[in-house]
C-alpha cells in the first residue's frame, strides 16, 4: 500500500472512531435521562433498564437488563426464554426510543 493510501486509511479510521465516540456520548446522555425502555421481543413485551454502552465487532451496542414489572405480564416468559439481558444497536435503540416516545 502506498503512503498516500495509508494516510487516507488512518484519517478514515480516526474519523470513524471520533464518530463512534460522539454517538456513544449522545446515546449515553439519552439513556441516563431516560434509562427505561419498552422492548417487544419474541417472548413478549418487557420493560428494560439501561446498563452500559459497549462494542462488539466494532459495532456500538447498548446493554439493558429486564425489569421484573407486574405491569408487563410477559416478564417471566422473557426471563425464561431469552434471559434478563437485551443488547440493541444504536439504530434499534433509537427506533424503540421514538416508538415509546409516541406511545
Amino acid at each position: 500500500m502506498n503512503k498516500d493510501k495509508q494516510i487516507m486509511r488512518r484519517i478514515n479510521d480516526a474519523a470513524k472512531l471520533l464518530n463512534n465516540i460522539n454517538n456513544a456520548e449522545f446515546l449515553g446522555s439519552i439513556c441516563k435521562e431516560s434509562p427505561n425502555i419498552i422492548v417487544g421481543t419474541q417472548a413478549g413485551i418487557g420493560r428494560y433498564h439501561f446498563i452500559r454502552i459497549g462494542y462488539k465487532d466494532d459495532d456500538l451496542l447498548l446493554e439493558f437488563r429486564l425489569v421484573m414489572d407486574e405491569k408487563f405480564k410477559d416478564s417471566d416468559s422473557i426471563l425464561h426464554s431469552i434471559g434478563d439481558r437485551c443488547f440493541l444497536t444504536a439504530s434499534q435503540y433509537l427506533y424503540a426510543f421514538r416508538h415509546n416516545a409516541h406511545a
